[in-house]
């Protein structure tokens, strides 16, 4: 799909370039002799040229595997092919290899074999800028017609070395005397396909054909336009109820997450809690939980035991304190019948005793009693002298 080194001056591909890794990596379904998709495709556009220049013979310059050939051989046509990358045309089925060769298209062909119609389809923007012009030659030289497709934009292919607008490659034709046939929409093949034949045109003629083409195009480019502005004015209309009800679901939507989230949340709580305990039960249901249990058991039952032992001992006190307390209750009794005992004594003597008071007092007021103790006076005196 491209042509032989450049000068160091120019980026070019080679044959390296397109080897099985890069027919591997191609965008699209596998790019295989097998695949459906490749054989609808290529035999759409076979189907197209057929209608359209209806050739007996045609040359696909850049033709990779060859699948265009053979869409046009199984539709009558005379067709061949070449291709820089000998991992393409090697690669061919028997039937088809025959009609397909390893070819520089920035050189002329050997063949001096002219043809009906020449394609050259997404080739030339993959060679250097002097190469690509070689090659424009060199398509000229081969037909009257040349149905070209080179991507205006597709910068993102690395192999794509060469990209130019429309206008670059009419100039280039135009200097072979191919100008672009107006007649013919080649957007059956790419949006920027255009079909340039040799032809013996005036100026004049040739600026009526471009402008009118230009002047209806123009003319459709801006009813289209404000077509669409007035569609989206429409749309802009139509559509203000349907953004404000795009908040309100959207506002609702983000609460939604938010109750998610926080349900989630609670969720791997539950589910962290549930695994403890799972890892607490499989812990409890050990042999160690086992060995534990049965530690515990023997330990409730010394204790019940030991409670057994107590509640004897207790029931044994309590009795014993019992039997002591109707003991000390006697002792209790029969000291408060000694004390009442005692009391009555005590209230006899304290009535002898006032008794006896009563009787002294009688006597002391006595005329008998005073006499005597006049007359015992002295000796009282005599007995406290004695005593000091």
């Amino acid at each position: 799909m491209s042509t032989s080194p450049s000068s160091p001056a120019e980026t070019a591909t080679d044959s390296a370039d397109y080897s099985a890794l890069y027919y591997h990596d191609y965008s699209g379904p596998p790019y295989t002799y097998e695949e459906p998709h490749w054989k609808n495709f290529f035999g759409g556009i076979a189907d197209q040229i057929i209608q359209l220049f209806a050739p007996a013979s045609a040359y696909d310059a850049g033709c990779a595997k060859g699948f265009l050939v053979r869409a046009l051989l199984e539709r009558g046509v005379d067709a061949y092919g070449g291709d820089i990358s000998q991992e393409a045309i090697e690669g061919a089925p028997p039937g088809l290899r025959e009609r397909l060769a390893v070819v520089d298209l920035s050189r002329p062909l050997e063949s001096d074999r002219r043809y009906d119609l020449v394609t050259c389809i997404e080739v030339l923007e993959h060679m250097a800028p002097e190469h690509a012009r070689r090659a424009v030659d060199n398509l000229c030289a081969m037909s009257d017609v040349v149905l070209l497709s080179t991507t205006p934009d597709d910068f993102r292919e690395p192999t794509h070395v060469n990209i130019h607008q429309a206008g670059d490659w009419a100039q280039a034709f135009a200097s072979n005397g191919f100008f672009r046939r107006t007649d013919i929409d080649g957007t059956f093949l790419s949006p920027w396909a255009v079909v340039f034949a040799k032809q013996q045109v005036t100026l004049p003629t040739l600026a009526h054909r471009y402008e009118s083409v230009l002047e209806s195009t123009t003319r459709e480019v801006y009813e289209k336009r404000q077509a669409l502005l007035d569609l989206r004015r429409q749309l802009d209309e139509a559509s203000a109820p349907a953004m404000v009800a795009r908040d309100e679901l959207q506002e609702q939507y983000n609460d939604v997450v938010h109750q998610r989230n926080t349900i989630a949340a609670e969720r791997d709580a539950l589910i962290t809690e549930r695994d403890d305990a799972a890892a607490e039960l499989a812990r409890f249901n050990g042999p160690e939980a086992t060995q534990a249990r049965w530690a515990l058991v023997d330990e409730l039952l010394g204790a019940r035991a030991e409670l057994a032992q107590q509640k004897v001992q207790a029931d044994t006190a309590v009795r014993n304190a019992g039997a002591e307390a109707v003991r000390l209750r006697a002792v209790v009794d029969s000291k408060d019948a000694e004390l009442q005992r005692l009391h009555a004594e005590l209230a006899v003597q304290r009535g002898r005793a006032e008794a006896a008071e009563a009787d002294a007092s009688a006597a002391r007021t006595s005329t008998t009693w005073r006499a005597g103790r006049l007359a015992t006076a002295p000796l009282r005196l005599a007995r406290r002298a004695l005593r000091r």
